[in-house]
C-alpha cells in the first residue's frame, strides 16, 4: 500500500527532470548576455522548480502552454538551443 506522504513514480520523474533544468540554469554562464537572452534561463529554472513541486498540496495542477514549452524544449534540446554567455572574467568573488 502507498503511504499517503510518498512520491509516485511519475512525480519522482519529474521531479529529476526539474532538478536537471535547475542545474542547467544555476550553472550556465551568462556574462555578456542581454535580458532577453537570459529569460529563458530563468525560465529553466521557473518550470523546473515547480516540477519538483507536482503532487504536492500546494503544487501545480497543470502548466500553462510557455511551460510546457518550456519542458518540450528541454527533453528535446537538453539546453542546447540556447544562447551561451561568455567565460566569466571576474577575477575576485
Amino acid at each position: 500500500m502507498r503511504d499517503l506522504y510518498e512520491a509516485t513514480e511519475v512525480e519522482k520523474e519529474l521531479a529529476i527532470l526539474g532538478r536537471e533544468m535547475m542545474d542547467f540554469s544555476e550553472n550556465a554562464s551568462m556574462a555578456g548576455l542581454k535580458n532577453a537572452e537570459i529569460k529563458p534561463y530563468n525560465d529553466l529554472s521557473d518550470v523546473g522548480y515547480q516540477l519538483t513541486q507536482v503532487g504536492r498540496l500546494f503544487g501545480p495542477d497543470s502548466f500553462t502552454d510557455d511551460q510546457q514549452k518550456v519542458i518540450d524544449d528541454w527533453k528535446q534540446y537538453k539546453g542546447s538551443n540556447l544562447v551561451k554567455g561568455g567565460p566569466c572574467l571576474r577575477t575576485t568573488f
